[in-house]
């Protein structure tokens, strides 16, 4: 990858490690509407200490760790905490995504589409494998980040005790395939000759007709091989090692880690965009989950992708899948050269009873974990991007502010939101977290339901104004690499000792701040119909807010047991964003 890793990095800053000072005073600033005086106080006293005694050491150490690496100092430590992670996939880290269907209508059948997006993925694949695939750079003509681009493909999340580790098959433009998983069955599909070039588009349609026309049906216990990679990750591991022990297993999962992607087609509902958005991110009879591109084509030819988070960030995703899907047409219907049985392999697999017992287990518990969750999917037609500029705002501001209302209306209070920020103008940058709610906006939300002491409509438009610039200024400061989160999570990586006792990290505003009650992200592409993630806190949610120019697309997750509450989210939600286009005049 030296065009996307070695020319690069000349052009991009190395991420830097803040001032602790700087760090622990904004951190002050980012607790105080979220915490008691008394908790507040406790902080101060906590966070003058650390600066007195540990800080400085780990900071140092830190400080050393930077200047040692030649990429990112968080990329690695921020990759091993997400192996660390032992919850199921789905629900815990995995993101999951819905295409418009704009961009694939005219395209008939599902073996057509899938025929088509399979062609386009291998073209992508060889284009970054030869270094073809077009340097990006953001609206102001600036380098952008491009060194992780190449996990999408050939990479698999491997189960391991107590941490897990990331496989990422050699580059290579000879002899790639992928593996297609139909009614429990895995057949091995190659995709490109022994020359590199990629086998034409008709060819790939009439391979797909012919694995349908098989109707193979799983031998006992293969249909239940996905869910191993649902379950929990020391559950998974076990698994996982009991099936390497037979030679053909093993040399079934060496194929699927090194597949390029792993396209499925599944059976479950999808009329509905909140039941497709719940077949892709959570339907785990039909997905490998720790494959890091896993396609799905729904019942009725929707098209939807399950991402494994651990190597890939959202918006390399969305710019990957945007050139994916901007150059789909119609199948030509072409004699081919090829035999299809000469391209396809079905996988067979060796499985004991008490194999079979484990992959039963694994299914309950992941039925069992699945089945707890709803998502909700939502459309505000009425206000989009070109109307919140009009505010003389940022969108992303506007929109945060309406979910701090939202909040304060279906809760009296507000709890901390999570506000991931690309940092991909520094090599290897991942992100950031810039954390939502903010003594302005706390302000603006208050004033704005007071009955007992209304405030003019001038006053609040001018606390809304503070809001919007404290949010603008707060992602300006994480884009600046002055961002507090990441730096506390280096901090606390540089402890050398599991004994060493560090109060400040277990501070009790801390754990607030850190609540995660609202996990967003907002990625605004229209290639999007949803998209979706499991609700990081059990009481809280996962949001999703897509601001287009003329609506904004918000999909909720949450556990089951907080539906109604999820729904009056949504509807308050809407409702706040109505109301500042009224207080805005807009």
């Amino acid at each position: 990858m030296t065009k996307y890793k070695e020319q690069l990095r000349p052009t991009l800053k190395k991420l830097p490690v803040p001032e602790l000072h700087e760090t622990l005073a904004t951190l002050n600033e980012w607790i105080c509407p979220l915490v008691t005086v008394e908790e507040l106080a406790a902080f101060q006293e906590q966070a003058k200490a650390f600066s007195l005694f540990e800080g400085e050491g780990l900071q140092t150490s830190l400080v050393d760790y930077m200047e040692q690496t030649t990429g990112s100092w968080l990329a690695p430590l921020w990759e091993k905490s997400y192996l660390e992670s032992r919850g199921p996939l789905q629900s815990k880290s995995n993101f999951a995504l819905m295409i418009n269907e704009e961009y694939y209508e005219k395209i008939a059948s599902k073996e057509a589409r899938a025929a088509q997006l399979i062609y386009q993925m291998t073209k992508l694949y060889l284009s970054l494998a030869d270094e073809t695939y077009p340097i990006e750079y953001t609206k102001k003509n600036q380098h952008v980040d491009m060194s992780f681009y190449l996990n999408f493909f050939k990479s698999c999340r491997i189960p391991g005790t107590k941490q897990d580790s990331f496989y990422r098959g050699e580059i290579q433009k000879a002899g790639n395939y992928i593996m297609i998983f139909l009614n429990g069955v895995y057949f091995r599909l190659n995709v490109t000759d022994e020359s590199g070039g990629i086998y034409p588009l008709n060819q790939l349609y009439e391979n797909l007709n012919y694995i349908h026309s098989l109707n193979s049906v799983p031998k006992q216990g293969e249909a239940l091989i996905s869910y191993m990679t649902g379950t929990e990750r020391e559950h998974s591991n076990l698994i996982y090692k009991g099936l390497k022990k037979e030679k053909l297993n093993r040399q079934n999962l060496q194929q699927l880690e090194d597949a390029l992607f792993i396209l499925s087609f599944s059976s479950g509902k999808d009329a509905l965009k909140e039941e497709r958005i719940t077949e892709v991110l959570l339907n785990t009879n039909h997905q490998f989950l720790s494959k890091t591109t896993q396609a799905v084509i729904t019942q009725n030819g929707h098209i939807g992708f399950n991402m494994e988070h651990t190597a890939i960030d959202g918006v390399p995703t969305l710019n990957l899948l945007t050139q994916l899907f901007e150059p789909f047409h119609d199948v030509p219907i072409k004699t081919t050269t090829k035999c299809s049985a000469d391209l396809i392999q079905k996988l067979e697999w060796t499985l004991t009873s008490q194999m079979i017992d484990s992959l039963e287990e694994a299914r309950d518990f992941v039925e069992q974990e699945n089945s707890s969750y709803i998502i909700k999917h939502q459309v505000v037609s009425a206000i989009g991007k070109e109307r919140m500029k009009q505010a003389q705002v940022s969108p992303d501001a506007f929109f945060h502010i309406a979910l701090a209302l939202a909040q304060q209306k279906v809760f009296g209070k507000l709890r901390s939101v999570y506000e991931p920020v690309a940092m991909r103008m520094y090599y290897e940058g991942r992100t950031e977290s810039a954390r939502s709610i903010s003594q302005e906006k706390k302000s603006f939300a208050e004033a704005f339901y007071n009955k007992s002491e209304p405030k003019s409509q001038e006053a609040l438009v001018v606390l809304f104004t503070n809001a919007a610039q404290a949010h603008s200024k707060r992602i300006a400061q994480c884009q600046s690499g002055k961002g507090v989160e990441r730096h506390l999570f280096g901090l606390q990586k540089m402890i050398q000792s599991s004994e060493e006792k560090t109060p400040l990290f277990t501070a009790e505003a801390l754990k607030i701040l850190g609540d995660d009650f609202i996990s967003t992200t907002g990625i605004p592409y229209d290639i999007l119909e949803s998209f979706s993630f499991g609700p990081t806190n059990k009481s809280g949610f996962g949001l999703y807010y897509g601001i287009l120019d003329e609506e904004v697309i918000l999909t909720l997750s949450a556990k089951k047991v907080n539906e109604n509450t999820a729904e009056r989210m949504l509807a308050a939600i809407e409702t706040a964003l109505m109301e500042l286009t009224e207080l805005l005049a807009i």
